[in-house]
C-alpha cells in the first residue's frame, strides 16, 4: 500500500477500491481482473488507484486481509455458552466455514480455486488463532478428562487439514462428494484427534 490513509476520505477510497476488487473478481474471475476494470468499477481514475495501491496484487492482498478480519469476527460471534460441548464448538466453526465459502456471489469460490496463488497466510492464521482460543477454553475446563499435550501442534494440523479439504471440495465443479458428508467427516475427524489422549513415548 503506497499511501497511508490519514483522513476519513482516504479510508473510504481504500474501502471503495477493495470492494471494487471483489466485484471485479466476481465479474471477471481472478485472471481477468485488471486495475483498469477495478478503477472503472470504483468510479475513479487508474492514476488515483495507483496513489493507494501499487498493483493488482496489492489490491488482492488488501482484500485477503479484509477477509481474514471478517472471518475472525464471524467466528467470534458464534454462540458459545456454558452448556456448549466440544462437538457444538467444532460443528459451529465447520458449518460457518462452509457457509462462508458458499457466500459472497462466488467471490470465495473463485478465491478458493486459486488458493495456491494467493497470499492466504493471514486467513489461515485467523482460523488457527480462533480454534486455538476455543480449544484452550474447552480443555482447561475439562483437563482431567482430556489431559491434552501439544495443543498448538494439533490446532495447526487441524486448521490446515480442514482448509485444504474445504478448498479442494469447493473448488471442484462436479465433486462426487456431498458437502454435508465432508462437513460431517471433518467434524468427526477433528473431535477424534482432539480427544485422543497422548500416549507415553
Amino acid at each position: 500500500m503506497r499511501k497511508t490513509p490519514k483522513q476519513e476520505r482516504s479510508r473510504q477510497m481504500i474501502d471503495t477500491l477493495i470492494d471494487a476488487t471483489a466485484r471485479c473478481i466476481i465479474e471477471k474471475g481472478l485472471d481477468f481482473t485488471t486495475t483498469s476494470r477495478i478503477a472503472e468499477l470504483a468510479n475513479v481514475s487508474v492514476g488515483s488507484l495507483y496513489q493507494y495501491f501499487s498493483s493488482k496484487e496489492a489490491l488482492i492482498e488488501a482484500l485477503m486481509n479484509n477477509m481474514a478480519s471478517d472471518i475472525g469476527k464471524g467466528l467470534q460471534r458464534l454462540p458459545i455458552d456454558e452448556s456448549s460441548t466440544l462437538r457444538d464448538l467444532v460443528t459451529g466453526a465447520i458449518h460457518y466455514g462452509f457457509t462462508m465459502l458458499n457466500s459472497r456471489n462466488g467471490l470465495y469460490l473463485e478465491l478458493a480455486r486459486n488458493w495456491h496463488r494467493l497470499p492466504t497466510d493471514k486467513v489461515a492464521n485467523a482460523l488457527q488463532q480462533h480454534f486455538l482460543e476455543l480449544s484452550r477454553i474447552y480443555f482447561l475446563k475439562y483437563y482431567r478428562e482430556y489431559p491434552i499435550e501439544n495443543l498448538e501442534v494439533r490446532i495447526f494440523i487441524i486448521v490446515n487439514s480442514t482448509i485444504f479439504t474445504m478448498v479442494r471440495l469447493i473448488s471442484q465443479e462436479n465433486s462426487m462428494w456431498r458437502e454435508e458428508d465432508v462437513e460431517n467427516g471433518l467434524i468427526e475427524m477433528i473431535l477424534a484427534y482432539l480427544q485422543t489422549k497422548t500416549t507415553a513415548a
